[in-house]
């Protein structure tokens, strides 16, 4: 099974939400870290065959005022605040699959282990097998 890649640049500097694009509805989307929230939010937006979200920063973390004060340090406020107000639950993916490394202690479909919030090749291998 063959994939032609896309990768965007994002700019930390402007709102996620005004960096969505445009993809086919046979897409795979998948996004690392903050990169997830972008890939969430073009399914959100857009009908896709499958969402990878691979170390999302959660979206309570946007809320939790101690994880809030790192991130907007991080990002900036505007970014942050663009993300409490763009991001929903639910998205148009037909599937999806979340994955996070064991040592991260978060929920997943996947479980990379020996993995922290980091894109490791034993990462890449999971990614590889969902694909």
């Amino acid at each position: 099974m063959g994939y032609e890649v896309v990768c965007k640049n994002v700019d930390w500097k402007k709102p996620l939400s005004q960096q969505i694009f445009v993809v086919l509805p046979n897409s795979v989307i998948f996004g690392f870290s903050l990169g997830a929230i972008l890939a969430w939010l073009v399914a959100q937006k857009y009908p896709c065959e499958h969402l990878i979200v691979a170390s999302m920063t959660l979206h309570e973390s946007f809320e939790k005022p101690e994880d809030k004060t790192s991130l907007i340090e991080l990002t900036g406020k505007d970014f942050v605040q663009d993300i409490i107000d763009n991001l929903t639950p639910s998205h148009k993916a037909k599937k999806q699959t979340v994955m996070y490394g064991d040592l991260e202690g978060e929920k997943a479909d996947i479980l990379v282990f020996d993995t922290e919030h980091e894109l490791t090749d034993a990462y890449i291998e999971e990614i590889r097998k969902t694909l």
